[in-house]
Parts: C-alpha cells; structure tokens; sequence
C-alpha cells in the first residue's frame, strides 16, 4: 500500500489529541535491541519519533488487517507483536514493548481496536443490538415527537408527503406559466424571475 507523505506527516502534526500517546519501545530490524519511541495513535496508524516533540516522526505503522498479540517473557516484559497473518509473504512484524503491565495493557487494547474493520463490525453489532431492543416501535412516532415538541402535541404532525405533493404541484405549474411566457415573448410573465442565460 502507498500512502502520500505529505497528507500522512500533515496528520501527524493535527492540533487534536490522539487517541493513545506515550513511550514504548521498538525493537530494531537489524539487531536485537529495544529503541526507546514517543508513539502517537491516531485512527488506524501508529507515528513514532525518537524524542516527544520532534518534527518529523521516523516512521509509521499501518494497523489495518493487524492482528496484536502479547509475547511476553522471562528476558522480555511487558511486550507484544504487531503482525500481518492475511498480509503479503514477508510482510513484517514489530516487536514492540512498554514500561509496565498497565501501559501494555493500555496499547494492546488500542492497537488492536484501531482497525477500520474492527469498527465496522462494532457498528454493525450495535446496530443489531439497537435495532433488536425495538427503540424505535416501542414508542409511536407521534408520541415521541409530542414529547419533545409542545406544538407538535398540539397540532400534530404535520403530512409531509402531502405537503411535498403541494408545494411540487405549484412548482410545475409556476415552470409552465414562465416557460410560456418566455416562449411568447412576455417578459412580464416572468415576474421576478432572472434569466441566468
């Protein structure tokens, strides 16, 4: 996948808070050691620096089609595995760690809810859940709109599809009286109208 560096360094400068921030620690492709980042999450990509504040991240990490797992040992705590199972032969992985059980914790549960898949299933789950609580056939809608409204308790509400047949109707019939008067010649059938052409 190509993504624009300018659009994607223009998104890791956005004044609004990210959704997790803090020090993890990254380990290097070409040796066994721990880089200590500042990471930023901010929808589904991962921005780390070397230092909090420094301009220009060093990189990032495109969370869509992750999978995070916890790969904790005796040598190393506190860590876990941000890999690709669906993505390309090669693909790599990033061994990352944190400074404690609950910052781990923290992103692991960030990390692996920051996909666009994982929110659309969510949505869709919701949606199931709403639509099968019934909130929307329990109550009429005349009732729900009294409610909030004292003048639609009143009055009622009012018929819109009939009122969009109305006003539609009057429409078609102020477009045929000012195309034929445009067609004789009359420019007081045009009334306040302005010729655009």
């Amino acid at each position: 996948m190509k993504l624009h560096e300018t659009s994607v360094l223009g998104y890791s400068r956005v004044a609004a808070p990210p959704d997790r921030q803090g020090r993890l620690y990254k380990k290097s492709e070409r040796s066994s050691s721990y880089q200590r980042r500042w990471c930023e999450l901010r929808g589904n990509l991962l921005f780390y620096w070397e230092r909090q504040g420094d301009r220009e991240p060093l990189g990032l990490i495109l969370l869509e089609g992750c999978t995070v797992e916890l790969q904790e040992s005796a040598t190393e705590p506190f860590t876990f595995e941000i890999s690709y199972p669906q993505g390309p032969l090669g693909h790599r992985a990033y061994k990352m760690a944190a400074e404690d059980q609950a910052s781990m914790e923290g992103w692991v549960r960030a990390l692996s809810t920051a996909s666009f898949d994982y929110l659309r299933a969510l949505l869709t789950e919701l949606e199931g859940q709403y639509w099968a609580s019934g909130a929307l056939g329990a109550i009429p809608l005349e009732e729900r709109a009294a409610r909030r409204s004292p003048l639609v308790g009143a009055v009622g509400l009012p018929d819109f599809e009939g009122l969009h047949r109305q006003f539609g109707e009057e429409i078609m019939k102020l477009r045929v009286r000012w195309r034929k008067g445009r067609a004789g010649g009359d420019q007081t059938a045009q009334g306040d109208l302005i010729d655009l052409e």
